[in-house]
Parts: C-alpha cells; sequence; structure tokens
C-alpha cells in the first residue's frame, strides 16, 4: 500500500511556483470557470495590501497538490486560484513589454520581462530549446495560457 504524505506549508506565490516545479490540471479537474465576481474579490484583496495600514501579504487559500516524483506535481484543488494568479503575472508582464515598446527604460525592462518570465511562466530548455511551462492547464484550457 502506498504511504500517504500530509505536508503543510505557507508558501508565496513566489516560492511555490519559483521553486523550478512544475504543476499540472489534470483532465479530470473542471474547466477555469472564476467570473468577474470572483476576480473583483481577489483583486481588492490584492489591492488592499498596497495600502500603508494594509495587509502586508493576501492569504490567497491553500493548495491539494499529488506527486509522485516530488518535481511535478498535480493540482488536486485550488486551481482556479493558481490560474488566476498565472494569468496576472501574464498581464504583468504584457504591460511591462508595452513600456518596452514605448521606450521607456527599456534594457532594465527587458531584464525585468526576462526574470518574471522565468521565475513565474517557465524556461527556455537549454538543450531542446524548448519552452517549459511552470503550469500546465487541463486540455480544454491550456491553449489559452
Amino acid at each position: 500500500m502506498a504511504a500517504t504524505n500530509f505536508k503543510t506549508e505557507n508558501k508565496t506565490f513566489r516560492k511555490l511556483i519559483g521553486n523550478g516545479l512544475t504543476y499540472r490540471i489534470p483532465r479530470f479537474q473542471r474547466d477555469y470557470s472564476w467570473t468577474h465576481e470572483e476576480w473583483e474579490d481577489l483583486w481588492t484583496d490584492l489591492l488592499g495590501t498596497l495600502k500603508a495600514d494594509g495587509q502586508s501579504a493576501h492569504y490567497i487559500g491553500y493548495l491539494a497538490l499529488q506527486s509522485a516524483d516530488d518535481k511535478t506535481f498535480d493540482v488536486i484543488d485550488g486551481q482556479q486560484r493558481l490560474i488566476t494568479t498565472s494569468i496576472i503575472v501574464l498581464a504583468v508582464l504584457k504591460n511591462i513589454q508595452r513600456q518596452i515598446w514605448a521606450g521607456n527604460h527599456a534594457e532594465q525592462n527587458k531584464r525585468r520581462v526576462d526574470q518574471i518570465r522565468q521565475t513565474y511562466v517557465g524556461y527556455l530548455d537549454p538543450v531542446t530549446l524548448v519552452a517549459r511551462p511552470k503550469l500546465t492547464l487541463n486540455r480544454n484550457n491550456n491553449h489559452y495560457l
């Protein structure tokens, strides 16, 4: 009988996704379904962390993960939050890219884009030159990300 490993930790999004591990949404998980209401709630909470008297961090909830090798994890619960946070990172990248195109601190912003992409989105395998994403969605949603 396989052993069950229950391990709980509090991690920042950077520690979770920026740690060299990869995450995938299994085929059996429902499609991405957050509406404007869930987005608005999250955005309001995140903006609250920027206020002088606001919280220093936002608790986004828990993830239930499953792994056979401790390198690639299937997201059993929490995929909606993980995907939404990843979409926010992609929006940040897009806005920094607009700054580059406008000529605003182009070199510094190119470095920012590269660092953010490698930390939160994925990397280019130096041997195969194939992009390796940190998050892979289910078969119905992956082409959007």
